[in-house]
This record gives structure tokens, C-alpha cells and sequence, in this order.
């Protein structure tokens, strides 16, 4: 191969990764549609909805919610925050939007969208008040139960929008 083609070729690959570095962070949701939610397999059906991990309580799921069951939403919320930590994330935590509805989110992984049922069988003013009172026990929460490898591993930015 010629210099000049080898050169060619260097620049070329650089510019795309370049490119490719410098753009905007994909959200990263584990089942982004109805069809993509699992059938709750090991989850108990008579299970509450709290939610945790070893003795840190992060929130209380009230129940059904978005045309979901208890029990499948737990188990998705709690798919989602096994990745989190197994990425070593522990935030920032912020409250976004999905369709409407305010969306817990860690860096730019999707957690758990709160809906209008959640927080009238939790009590709460309303899903948005009710999404950062479950957003601040996440962000409380992470950092006591990540794994100690990661235990100095940085934040990430939030997912593009979600910035404050």
C-alpha cells in the first residue's frame, strides 16, 4: 500500500471516531416498548413494590401503573438499577419526561416513569412531586450500595436534555 493511500486511511478513521466520540449520548433503556417487557418470571406475585438493594430502600412502587403490573414493573425497575451498578453509575440522578410523564433517570439510563395512579396511591400532590422524591432516595441510595470496585468511579452527564 502506498503512503499516500495509508495516510488517506488514518485520517479517514479518525475523523469517524471523532465524529462518533463527539456526539450526543444514546438513552439507554433495557425494554423501551410494551413488546420488549418480559413476563415476570421470578418475581413473586404477592411481592410489595419496594424497591432496593440489600438494606438501602430507594422507593416504594404503590402498584399497577402505565398499563403494567406491579410485579412487571418491579422487575424491569429492578433490571435496570443491576445494570446501573453493574456499569458502576451512580449518577447524576434527575427527573425527566417520557410521553408526558415525569421519568426517573440515572446519567442516561431510564429507571422508572411515574404516573398520576402512583401518586395518588402513594399520597403524593402529584407524579412530577412524587418523581423527585423517589429521583432524591436513588441519588441518596446509589452511592451506599455500589459496588466497591467502582467505589471512585465518576458520574456520568445526564442524558441529552435532562441537563440542568
Amino acid at each position: 500500500m502506498r503512503p499516500v493511500t495509508s495516510l488517506g486511511l488514518v485520517v479517514l478513521l479518525a475523523l469517524v471516531v471523532s465524529v462518533a466520540w463527539a456526539g450526543d449520548p444514546e438513552e439507554h433503556v433495557l425494554y423501551g416498548t410494551y413488546e420488549d417487557v418480559p413476563s415476570v418470571g421470578w418475581w413473586p406475585a404477592n411481592a410489595s413494590g419496594m424497591i432496593g438493594v440489600g438494606g438501602v430502600e430507594f422507593f416504594v412502587i404503590p402498584g399497577n401503573g402505565g398499563g403494567l403490573t406491579l410485579p412487571v414493573r418491579a422487575e424491569i425497575v429492578d433490571s435496570r438499577i443491576s445494570e446501573i451498578l453493574s456499569d458502576g453509575i451512580i449518577g447524576p440522578v434527575c427527573v425527566g419526561d417520557v410521553r408526558g410523564q415525569p421519568t426517573i433517570y440515572v446519567a442516561e439510563y431510564r429507571l422508572i416513569t411515574v404516573y398520576d395512579e402512583d401518586a395518588a396511591n402513594a399520597g403524593a400532590a402529584s407524579a412530577q412531586a412524587l418523581a423527585e422524591k423517589w429521583a432524591q432516595s436513588v441519588a441518596a441510595g446509589l452511592p451506599q450500595v455500589l459496588p466497591s470496585p467502582y467505589a471512585a468511579h465518576p458520574t456520568r452527564r445526564p442524558w441529552r436534555g435532562l441537563e440542568k
